[in-house]
């Protein structure tokens, strides 16, 4: 009897860019070798291995293995070990990369899908409402849309990596003033970009990797991370200011390719669903005690923490954001703000 093992293939050009043949095939064949697993899929994270959301894609793999009783085994690789977040999106599409935990606010940029919304700067007004929107109807659409929407991705499930604040190098941020005209870094998404240029800072693109050498070095003065990956990667090392304004508390998605989704059986298909919704509820219970714990520590570092209580002024901001980006999922915006 000969087993699966998921290995996927892809031819590239070169011409300038890189792009990629159409078809990928993700199977080749093995025989079979004792105890060795019968799908291997690849999982990559941006974040360390001490990372909540790095750790919740290691319970999420845990979960698979147990409930294939060892047929399939999914390998996470941390710290942008197979590339960067752009780049995990462009293998996810052509089947380079199995399984990648996306967030919202990058996801915005690649195609018209509704999960960008959720980007949208103060929209969700705490975590409860988070998840209300997240585990409820809502949620489920914005998920189905994912793959309907012709990103050749599947979401599984959504987890939480905490709302994303402030850090700066040289003065803390205690009014949006404060902001104007420093440079802090941004992913490489338009909506982030436009959110810090509404604060009166300058966005500066660049990949996560380089972002601890670029607030040490002064290329920046600040950049923004929920709190876990402050910590986690020591960034308040080099940026000992640390704003909590939570201008978005965007949700992260397990997501999966669709070439190697559609080669998996319904009953292997169900494996992952379950073991994602099993994730899902670890990732909740864990990311408040793991913001708490990071808080802690940061106090110990002698950072500073400025949490904002009236955000008001930022809020006010925003409203262009929501003008240009709202577009057609205006609805969407609305039905998120009304939930209870």
């Amino acid at each position: 009897m000969k087993y699966r093992k998921i290995k996927t293939v892809c031819i590239m050009l070169m011409g300038g860019m890189l792009s990629l043949l159409s078809a990928c095939t993700p199977f080749t064949l093995e025989q079979e070798t004792g105890s060795e697993p019968e799908i291997i899929l690849r999982y990559a994270e941006v974040n360390p291995s001490d990372h909540i959301i790095t750790m919740t894609g290691k319970y999420f793999a845990d979960q698979v293995k147990e409930l294939s009783n060892g047929r399939i085994e999914i390998e996470v690789y941390d710290a942008g070990k197979l590339g960067n977040d752009a780049q995990y999106y462009e293998q996810l599409q052509v089947g380079a990369l199995d399984m990648y935990r996306g967030n919202a606010i990058a996801l915005e940029s690649i195609s018209d899908m509704e999960v960008g919304i959720m980007a949208m700067p103060y929209l969700f007004r705490n975590t409860e409402h988070f998840w209300k929107v997240c585990d409820g109807e809502i949620g489920d659409e914005v998920l189905e849309d994912l793959q309907k929407s012709g990103s050749h991705m599947v979401g599984l499930c959504f987890l939480d990596e905490g709302a994303r604040n402030i850090m700066t190098v040289k003065k803390p941020i205690r009014s949006i003033e404060d902001l104007q005209g420093l440079k802090i870094r941004s992913m490489e998404d338009d909506l982030l970009c436009d959110v810090l240029r509404s604060t009166g800072a300058e966005p500066v693109v660049m990949d996560y990797a380089d972002v601890y050498s670029a607030l040490q070095s002064g290329a920046v003065d600040g950049a923004e991370n929920p709190v876990c990956s402050y910590y986690s990667n020591k960034f308040y090392q080099v940026a000992p200011y640390y704003t909590i304004d939570a201008h978005t508390h965007s949700p992260s998605v397990i997501l999966i390719s669709e070439i190697t989704w559609k080669y998996l059986s319904e009953e292997d298909r169900q494996i992952l669903q379950v073991a994602a919704q099993r994730a899902k509820k670890y990732n909740k219970d864990a990311i408040e005690n793991a913001e708490a714990e990071a808080y802690r520590k940061l106090a110990d570092e002698n950072v500073t923490i400025i949490k904002l209580e009236d955000k008001s002024e930022w809020q006010e901001a925003m409203e262009g954001i929501y003008k240009s980006y709202g577009g057609s999922n205006y609805e969407l915006i609305e039905k998120i703000r009304n939930v209870k």
